[in-house]
């Protein structure tokens, strides 16, 4: 029954074989956590919602709470200090300087980043652990309702945010604060002799409420007995001062846990109390986003259900993929062997399958068939064509031959005294040699030089007083390789150029030199020069390396610089008509590898 089942499923298209697979996972995976779904009730999830919220929140006030009390037990230890009764009631050898092992206490209070002191002889002093400076006259202070009111509250904490006051206290703030002040009395007459502040960066309390903040749509803010917003921090748009500042003005914070509609959402919004200060923190958040912070509680347990679900879908799905896979990785495998070399090998499959991947075997199976006996043709052919070059090249004239009959031919002229004969017939001796190059692809520079000195002398003799030329290579480059007939060719081209329609003499200056790690070589003439139609279509020609009548010789030199070099040389071409034509052309030294 199993290897009926199997045969069946091999005669089905793999579109087919894949919807069954994924569909049998999706089926099972599926029903496993609708069911689980199913059983999880969601009808209690905003008062959970509003307990958990209302729960942070109620934390997140304690821990401010908790800092205002500790700076109201700070300044109850300065109160009592003598160095700063020393301060406010000054003895005839009081230094300020004796105040500045309080600055400790500032260090160990990280959360506190300054405190002030005025007496009312008027004297200041202030520690700060922010970078922020200067505090403002006593006597300017003196006249301020803020003054007033530490007075009226004789000697009790009073907390307030520094952005509330209509002056300004600290001359450089480097940031918002929040500030305790309090009145100090003299021990020994127990009357108000000075004022102490201790300041505490709006940031710093931010940073408690800030973590509650994070992948919320959320606000927190805190505000004080007038409903004045001491800090506010948002991760949207929609809760903004002017927002939080309504909800304060429309008393809507009356309860701890309440449900509002605004802008046709719903939000939850929580307030605690912070006694110490009489201060209120308020959260705002967009119920349907707090939901579903709930629902990620529940995470964890669908994720152990999802992966039950997935191991007994690997099995099933381990179990179809190969069936599908087995003979795609037999096709691989001999695809291996084929890029090897071996275009014998043939993929053996099931007789029963008839799929897609069945036919594609079949067909590479024909396709290797095919490729082998059109190889085994192409082989014949090849042999076939090296024997007609072996002829061929059997049938051309010994290059030794041709040597030796330039010598005889030089030789009876040096006998005949005609020593420019002499002299040519040697040049084109030498120029001989030094194309063939022994069959090497490579020269040295000075090979390269001398090959042009012979071809230009030639050309000399034959155009007489119409060619001038100069070379000058420098010696450090000349035991430098270069691919031969690579100057040659320019050279070449600036004579065909420069004698065309031209009837003054002809000039071409040819120079070579070492610049950094590379060889540069310019070919310089006086000719007629190119239009800037013809030099765009030479440029053109370069890059795309089409065929065309023009620059035909240039082109081949490119491409064999493109050979030997890739894109590590440049080939530069400059020139105006009745200007000449300047060639540059810079290749790297040592780039290649030549075998002597």
């Amino acid at each position: 029954m199993l290897l009926k089942l199997k045969n069946h499923f091999l005669r089905l298209s793999i579109k087919y074989k894949i919807l069954i697979l994924f569909y049998s996972i999706i089926v099972v995976t599926s029903l496993v956590l609708a069911l689980f779904s199913y059983t999880i009730s969601t009808n209690q999830l905003k008062e959970e919602v509003g307990n958990l919220l209302l729960r942070d929140t109620k934390r997140i006030a304690a821990s401010i709470d908790f800092l205002q009390r500790d700076v109201n037990e700070l300044s109850s230890f300065l109160f009592l200090d003598q160095r700063i009764q020393n301060f406010i009631n000054p003895r005839p050898d009081f230094t300020k300087y004796s105040l500045e092992p309080l600055a400790s206490l500032l260090a160990s209070k990280d959360y506190i980043s300054f405190i002030m002191l005025y007496s009312f002889q008027g004297d200041k002093y202030y520690f700060s652990n922010d970078n922020s400076t200067g505090v403002a006259d006593f006597y300017e202070l003196k006249s301020t309702d803020f003054f007033k009111q530490i007075i009226k509250n004789k000697g009790a904490p009073m907390w307030l945010s520094l952005n509330s006051l209509p002056f300004t206290l600290i001359a450089k703030n480097n940031y918002p604060k929040i500030a305790m002040a309090r009145l100090l009395l003299d021990f020994n007459t127990y009357e108000p002799a000075g004022i102490l502040i201790i300041c505490i960066n709006i940031p710093t309390i931010e940073k408690i409420y800030l973590e509650d903040l994070k992948e919320k749509e959320a606000c927190f803010f805190i505000a004080d007995s007038n409903n004045r917003i001491i800090s506010l921090q948002s991760t949207t748009p929609q809760f903004t001062p002017t927002f939080a500042q309504k909800l304060l003005n429309d008393n809507i914070l009356s309860r701890e846990n309440e449900i509002i509609t605004a802008n046709s959402s719903k939000l939850l919004i929580t307030s605690s109390y912070i006694p110490t200060s009489n201060w209120r923190l308020v959260s705002i958040v967009s119920l349907e986003n707090a939901i579903n912070a709930i629902k990620n509680s529940f995470v964890l347990l669908f994720i152990r259900i999802l992966i039950l679900c997935l191991i007994f879908a690997f099995g099933i799905s381990m179990y179809f993929s190969s069936m599908l896979t087995a003979p795609l990785q037999k096709l691989v495998s001999s695809m291996k062997k084929v890029r090897q070399g071996d275009f014998r090998e043939q993929v053996n499959i099931d007789p029963h399958a008839s799929d897609e991947i069945a036919i594609l075997v079949c067909e590479y199976n024909n396709m290797v068939e095919k490729i082998n006996e059109l190889i085994n043709k192409v082989l014949k052919l090849e042999i076939h064509k090296k024997e007609a070059e072996l002829k061929a090249l059997e049938a051309q004239i010994n290059p030794h031959f041709l040597y030796n009959t330039l010598d005889t031919i030089f030789w009876k002229a040096e006998k005949s005294h005609d020593s420019e004969v002499s002299e040519m017939i040697y040049s084109l001796s030498r120029l001989f040699r030094l194309t063939l190059n022994r069959g090497s692809e490579f020269i040295q520079v000075k090979g390269e030089k001398e090959l042009i000195e012979h071809y230009l002398f030639l050309q000399s003799k034959r155009y007489k007083n119409k060619l001038h030329y100069s070379i000058e290579i420098d010696p450090d480059i000349l035991d430098h390789y270069i691919p031969k007939l690579i100057l040659q060719p320019f050279v070449e081209n600036a004579i065909v150029r420069g004698m065309e329609n031209s009837t003054t003499p002809t000039f071409i200056q040819i120079t070579g030199k070492k610049e950094g790690e590379n060889l540069c070589f310019t070919i310089k003439d006086n000719g007629i020069g190119m239009s800037k139609m013809q030099l765009d279509e030479i440029k053109k020609v370069l890059e795309s390396g089409k065929e065309s009548s023009v620059g035909y010789a240039i082109k081949n030199v490119n491409e064999r610089l493109k050979l030997y070099y890739e894109n590590h040389y440049k080939l530069n071409i400059q020139s105006q008509p009745g200007q000449g034509t300047e060639v540059k052309l810079i290749l790297p030294i040592d780039y290649i590898s030549v075998e002597n």
